[in-house]
């Protein structure tokens, strides 16, 4: 337990025991007195409120009422300075973190405005980030914005039919705004404000009936899609492609190839330094063209010799023809990952067999639309339980939590950064990054959090 979380549970202790005392001397002293007339009293003249006698004091109680003022006034007075202290601390950081938010968001331009981060809203966020597109997300609900502050998006908390909040997401600078609530009233809302305040921004509005489609286009909407009937279509291409029939709309999502040649990114997730050299031949490329590190800065045509760390990548030239490479090592559940914390381990337990499911389809080769739903799912998992295992630590006052949510913050950040360039990736640093994300968090980073519950259950 933190020394500061101690001192004050100390305070708190100390301040209800001078309560009780007080009360039951008063209780003692005076006749006829209630508990509420007795703990009226203490209080009143132990922060000094100064009221007066609630009734005629006796000599004992007036020398009673002087020791209550020398022992409980110092102690009531540390008592609320350090309640004003926790308000003032918490209110100033919900500030600073509010300001840093909105100093991105002020600096956006030409962006994308999400309204609602539902699972249409969530499905498209992702796919703006995978694109590098900025954008900004708004929704009311205060727990889907913690998810998407997760994976880095830049948020708004706050009603989007408001014209204040669309003017704090910056509407006037933004070109697109997607309306992504599930209710056709509300969507067209939006697209009034939306339009009146930019009148040149491109409005795509969520539907749901089809009868008021109209409506949205005359309230500003530049385009209305219906997500049902959208994966209508596509239930309908996946069974048309098992059936054997072709479509001839259907495009082929696969790495763009020039004569031959390719280009691959090898992003290196291991905690050990590697030549370029390695990389070169771990890979089978023909050649490294620029080594990219984490703090933002290229390298062309690097030195064989050159070390890359943790967070760096390597864009590789690569011939199609040759093989692929494979995938070190199978990532398999074991009694070695048990923590002892039943509901911990159930959630640990479903990340292992998803990310079995994905690498299953990497070695199958299988299609690319398979492996993007595997990697989703497996995504979508791992930031819910990230929120819960938080609020898990939160509620035991786990002491390096801010530490432990930093990991999560850097591990969610490099999963949408591999989620944007999946389809370039080697398998190899898949399985790197797979073993550093789900196997070796939960064996190093989550242990520490356990053994903090097990000294203090001690």
């Amino acid at each position: 337990m933190k020394s500061s979380t101690k001192q004050n549970i100390q305070l708190i202790v100390a301040f209800l025991m001078v309560l009780i005392s007080g009360t039951g001397g008063y209780l003692l002293l005076e006749k006829g007195w209630t508990v509420l007339d007795a703990l009226y009293m203490t209080v009143i003249t132990i922060t000094t409120i100064g009221f007066g006698e609630i009734h005629d004091l006796s000599s004992n109680g007036r020398f009673f009422t002087i020791l209550l003022i020398f022992a409980g006034l110092g102690l009531a007075a540390v008592f609320l300075t350090q309640i004003t202290k926790v308000i003032v601390q918490s209110g100033i950081k919900n500030l600073y973190e509010k300001r840093k938010m909105n100093d991105k968001i002020n600096k956006l331009k030409k962006h994308t405005i999400v309204c609602g981060y539902g699972n249409i809203g969530r499905a498209i966020s992702l796919k703006l980030f995978e694109l590098g597109l900025d954008f900004v997300v708004i929704d009311i609900d205060e727990e889907k914005l913690a998810e998407a502050e997760q994976r880095g998006y830049l948020i708004l908390h706050g009603d989007p039919a408001v014209d204040g909040v669309l003017l704090s997401a910056g509407i006037r600078r933004s070109n697109f705004i997607v309306l992504c609530i599930n209710d056709d009233a509300t969507n067209i809302n939006i697209s009034l404000a939306a339009r009146e305040l930019n009148s040149d921004i491109f409005v795509v509005a969520r539907g749901s009936d089809p009868a008021i489609e109209y409506r949205m286009l005359r309230a500003g909407a530049n385009t209305v899609v219906y997500p049902l009937s959208l994966g209508g279509e596509q239930i309908a291409h996946i069974l048309a492609r098992h059936a054997g029939v072709s479509d001839k709309n259907d495009k082929v999502d696969a790495v763009h190839e020039v004569m031959g040649y390719s280009l691959r990114i090898f992003p290196h997730y291991d905690e050990n330094p590697l030549k370029v050299s390695d990389a070169i031949q771990r890979t089978q490329a023909l050649n490294a063209l620029v080594l990219h590190r984490q703090d933002g800065t290229d390298i062309e045509n690097p030195n064989g010799e050159l070390k890359i760390v943790h967070g760096d990548s390597v864009l590789m030239l690569v011939r199609n023809s040759d093989p692929a490479c494979k995938l070190q090592s199978k990532i398999k559940w074991s009694n070695d990952l048990l923590l002892g914390i039943p509901s911990i381990d159930a959630e640990h337990r479903v990340l292992v067999r998803y990310a079995e499911d994905f690498q299953t389809a990497l070695q199958e080769g299988q299609g690319h639309e398979a492996i993007s739903r595997l990697f989703d799912r497996l995504l979508e998992y791992t930031t819910s339980h990230f929120a819960r295992e938080e609020a898990f630590m939160q509620k035991r006052e786990y002491p390096d939590i801010e530490i432990h949510m930093k990991e999560h913050r850097r591990i969610t950040r490099e999963v949408m950064e591999l989620n944007r360039d999946k389809r370039y990736i080697f398998p190899d640093s898949v399985d790197s990054f797979l073993q550093d994300w789900i196997i070796n968090h939960i064996n190093n980073t989550d242990r520490k959090y356990v053994k903090y519950l097990a000294a203090k259950n001690n």
